[in-house]
């Protein structure tokens, strides 16, 4: 195999492979492959002239064309990395559209952070250096803020763009964008007034880029897709119900032809059958928790594509935000109109202890987005009362300012957990005389149980009723963190309350959401929990009485808490 030399070949043997009528595993394919991992390890700053971030970005655009997504992934990674080294000194890159065109193949990764940025820069050069390229990274800037959901800055940026195209040549695609923009956040609004006046603006670009590309272009299919679900949406809203027959008729002739012309792993075709799928749910009363035969095939076909998207040979893949909002509508679906005993036993994720990062990452996302109540059951709850752990304290505060409910239920010190505790071997040993002060002198009540209860009640002085701490007796097997759509499972594996809290992953954590029947199981284990357990006022009340049950309890324990291993937590020997 004669590998690769230069970027201008790598390009050269990306157009090749592209232009082939099939494009199975070949040689050029490996020296791509093998091409692209050579000079990711290489150092930055060789590649730091413009005209060669230029070629990177065309060879990204060709591997993306390809499907070769983690070739794309780390070819992102290392351009970006070049150009911040780049102008650690000074600015080398006046171009703003080849920011734009980085801020656009990120947003199409799903990075909607990096984009969001990589446009933010891209727009500073646009005005800095008077570029035309302003009204697409306005464009571009909208479509991103309206996939991470954030509807207010994205109709601000589609007016931007709006504005800016008034004065400059025409483009359709930044119009369609621009205008599509504006459609769906009034469609997410349910603003009948603004969908109404936003709605023939798209159209009108929808046909224009029709008729300049054909009707079998992928984003042609992509936008009749938006438009015939903006006016399905439009009918719903205002009890059409021919306009919303129409309109499914529409999307079950794009749903066809998206899947025959560009076929049915195309990312189009994907969110063809999802939108089809949604609509018919909607139509068959779905979303006021009807459960028909064609809500159920409504959930199964939108099932499908899902799992289509999350493929790791889709478009798309499992952690894309486009496939993370599939699944959020799939949920949605099913707890609407799916009985309970139907619903499925579903891990969405198992993080593992070298993911920890990603579990807090995951869990601060579920906590930000909830609007209701946060419940918990914890050992100790230190991640979420303390913002010394630097974890969850945060959004939790966030969260209780904007109005949402926090629910608590943690562990009492004075259970038998006790026994389990290390000791200084040269110590006197744990009997019912001691247990108490022993207690009380380790790190766990010291650095997690009390700073905890002063947390609470400092929150309980700010936010009232919205703050409520229950304590419990029983052993607690796993921590457990459910919102509204989501819910996290940590399970135990030790007895030694030391090891339980202030620290990070150390077996295994799963996530499930709403439409799974652990969430639904999770949510009756909660009350459970939370009925049997005591407020802290009650708990103070009758704090001696839990002490002298545990002295009780050590004094029957006499005979196994003598053995070291035990107390250190091994596992005994036969």
């Amino acid at each position: 195999m004669i590998p690769i030399g230069t970027l201008d070949e790598a390009i050269s043997v990306a157009e090749g492979i592209l232009g082939r009528p099939t494009r199975g595993p070949s040689e050029d394919g490996d020296r791509l492959t093998s091409y692209v991992g050579g000079i990711c390890g290489d150092d930055a700053t060789a590649y730091a002239d413009p005209a060669e971030v230029g070629k990177l970005v065309r060879l990204v655009k060709l591997c993306l064309a390809l499907g070769r997504k983690p070739l794309v992934d780390d070819l992102l990674d290392m351009t970006l990395r070049t150009m911040e080294l780049a102008e650690a000194d000074e600015e080398k890159f006046e171009d703003a559209a080849l920011w734009n065109r980085l801020g656009a193949l990120l947003a199409g990764q799903g990075d909607l952070v990096r984009a969001r940025a990589v446009l933010n820069t891209a727009r500073d050069r646009a005005r800095r250096h008077h570029s035309t390229e302003l009204p697409r990274i306005l464009a571009n800037m909208s479509a991103v803020t309206l996939r991470a959901e954030d509807y207010r800055a994205a109709a601000v940026w589609a007016q931007k763009g709006i504005e800016e195209l008034w004065d400059g040549p025409d483009d359709l695609e930044t119009s369609l964008t621009v205008h599509r923009v504006r459609v769906e956040v009034a469609k997410v609004n349910a603003d009948v007034k603004a969908l109404d006046d936003a709605l023939p603006y798209f159209a009108e670009a929808v046909d224009a880029l029709a008729a300049s590309k054909g009707e079998k272009q992928a984003r042609v299919f992509e936008a009749r897709i938006a438009l015939a679900t903006a006016r399905f949406r439009l009918a719903a809203l205002t009890d059409d119900r021919q306009g919303c027959e129409g309109q499914l008729a529409e999307l079950e002739l794009l749903n066809l032809g998206a899947q025959v012309t560009l076929g049915a792993g195309h990312r189009v075709a994907i969110v063809a059958q999802a939108a089809l799928a949604a609509a018919e749910f909607d139509a068959g009363g779905g979303a006021d928790g009807v459960t028909s035969a064609r809500t159920k095939e409504a959930v199964q076909v939108l099932d499908a594509a899902t799992e289509r998207a999350a493929r790791e040979a889709s478009p798309f893949g499992r952690e894309h935000t486009q496939t993370l909002k599939l699944r959020q509508t799939l949920a949605d679906m099913r707890s609407a109109a799916v009985p309970y005993t139907e619903l499925p036993y579903v891990i969405e994720h198992v993080y593992k202890p070298d993911e920890n990062n990603d579990r807090n990452k995951a869990k601060t996302a579920a906590l930000k987005q909830e609007q209701s109540t946060i419940r918990l059951i914890a050992h100790a709850g230190s991640s979420y009362f303390l913002s010394a752990q630097h974890r969850f304290h945060e959004p939790i505060i966030q969260a209780l300012d904007r109005g949402v409910r926090f629910r608590a239920v943690i562990s009492s010190p004075w259970n038998s957990l006790a026994a389990f505790m290390p000791r200084d071997k040269s110590g006197d040993p744990m009997t019912s005389w001691n247990i108490v002060e022993l207690i009380e002198n380790s790190p766990y009540y010291k650095e997690a149980f009390a700073p905890v209860i002063a947390s609470y009640q400092n929150l309980r002085a700010t936010y009232g009723n919205r703050v409520e701490l229950r304590i419990t007796s029983m052993d607690i097997p796993g921590s457990t963190l459910l919102t509204s759509d989501t819910g996290f499972f940590e399970p135990y594996i030790t007895s030694n309350p030391e090891d339980r809290t202030r620290r990070g992953l150390r077996v295994l954590e799963v996530k499930f959401l709403k439409d799974s029947k652990y969430h639904a199981d999770s949510l009756q284990e909660f009350t459970t929990q939370w009925e049997l357990s005591s407020t802290y006022e009650q708990f103070k009340v009758h704090e001696e009485g839990h002490k002298a049950a545990l002295q009780s309890e050590i004094d029957a324990l006499v005979d196994i808490q003598v053995r070291p291993s035990v107390r250190k937590g091994d596992v005994p020997r036969s």
